[in-house]
C-alpha cells in the first residue's frame, strides 16, 4: 500500500512505476544451496565460509596452473616452429625436402670442420666424394672440387597405395629437437637385392656439384637382418639389428617410410621389429 504514494512521481520520473524482482541474487542463491549442501545443518555459516575459502584456494591454484601450462605451450612451439613446407624440390622426383636448416650454402669440408666431435660427420667430407664419385660417376668429382651442401629436417615423399592405388605422402623427419625429443624416422628403401631393406635417417642433405647438378642424399644407418628369433614367431616375422655406420644414401632408393619397434627400453638396442601392421601397405 505505501508503495501506491510513490505510483505517480515513479510514472513522471522514470516512466514506469518502480516493480520488484527476485532475479537480483538469483545465482548466489544456487550457490549457496550447493554449497550448504556440504554442510551437517549445525553451525552452517561458518562450515559454509570455510568450504568457500577452500574453493577459492582451489581455484586460484588451477588458475596459475593453467596460466602456467599456457606459457609453457607458447614457449614450446615458438622454439620448435619450423617450417616443414617442401622446398624448391627436384623435377619428377617423388620426394621434397622441408624445414631447412637456417643458413647459406656451406662446403662440405667446412661442415665437417664444424662437427669435429661428432662420430656421426666423422671424415664427412671424404665419404660423401666417395659416395657421390661411386653414385654419379659422370660427374668426374675431384678432390679439389668445391661441393656446396644444404641440410634438412624433413622429407616429403609421396607413394602410390597398394590399397586404392591413390597417392599418398608420408613425412619422414631427422630432428635432433623435435618438440624437445629427437626424431630419426626409419625409411623403407628399394635395392637390387630381394627381400625388404631398412634405413633409419640421420640428417638430409642437397649437394651442389661443380656441374651444377644438384644432388639429393640422406645420411642414415641401414638395418641388417638379425640372429636374434623371438620366443614367438608369427607369420611374417622381420627382425632387424641397426648397424652402427653411417652410410650415405640416394634419394631415388627410399620409397616410403617404416615403423621398427625396438625389442626393449634400453635406448642402444640394436635390434628392431618390422611393424607390418599400421596400415595396408606395409
Amino acid at each position: 500500500q505505501h508503495a501506491l504514494t510513490h505510483v505517480v512521481r515513479d510514472i513522471q520520473d522514470k516512466g514506469t512505476t518502480n516493480h520488484g524482482s527476485t532475479c537480483p541474487g538469483e545465482g548466489f542463491q544456487q550457490e549457496a544451496h550447493e554449497v550448504y549442501e556440504h554442510t551437517n545443518g549445525k553451525g552452517a555459516a561458518h562450515q559454509m565460509v570455510r568450504f568457500d575459502e577452500t574453493q577459492e584456494a582451489i581455484t586460484q591454484i588451477r588458475m596459475h596452473i593453467d596460466n602456467y601450462d599456457e606459457a609453457l605451450r607458447k614457449s614450446q612451439d615458438l622454439d620448435t616452429a619450423v617450417d616443414e613446407t617442401p622446398v624448391d624440390p627436384q623435377d619428377g622426383a617423388h620426394w621434397a625436402f622441408g624445414a631447412p636448416v637456417p643458413g647459406r650454402l656451406r662446403n662440405s669440408r667446412a661442415f665437417e670442420e664444424d662437427h669435429p666431435r661428432s662420430a656421426v660427420f666423422q671424415n664427412f667430407d671424404y665419404r660423401l666424394r666417395l659416395f657421390i664419385s661411386e653414385t654419379f660417376p659422370e660427374e668426374h668429382i675431384k678432390f679439389e672440387d668445391t661441393i656446396l651442401i644444404r641440410s634438412f629436417k624433413c622429407v616429403h615423399i609421396s607413394y602410390q597405395s597398394s590399397e586404392d592405388w591413390q597417392r599418398a605422402r608420408d613425412i619422414m623427419r631427422c630432428n635432433p629437437s623435435f618438440h624437445h625429443e629427437t626424431r630419426y624416422n626409419c625409411l623403407l628403401v628399394n635395392f637390387t637385392d630381394p627381400g625388404l631393406h631398412f634405413a633409419r635417417l640421420r640428417s638430409l642433405f642437397r649437394c651442389h656439384l661443380p656441374s651444377g647438378r644438384r644432388v639429393d642424399v640422406a645420411l642414415v644407418r641401414m638395418f641388417e637382418k638379425s640372429r636374434w628369433k623371438p620366443r614367438t614367431r608369427w607369420a611374417g616375422c622381420q627382425i632387424r639389428d641397426e648397424a652402427k655406420e653411417y652410410s650415405f644414401l640416394s634419394m631415388e632408393h627410399v620409397i616410403r617410410g617404416a615403423l621398427l619397434a625396438p625389442v626393449s627400453g634400453d635406448s642402444s638396442e640394436p635390434t628392431h621389429i618390422f611393424i607390418d601392421t599400421v596400415d595396408a601397405d606395409m
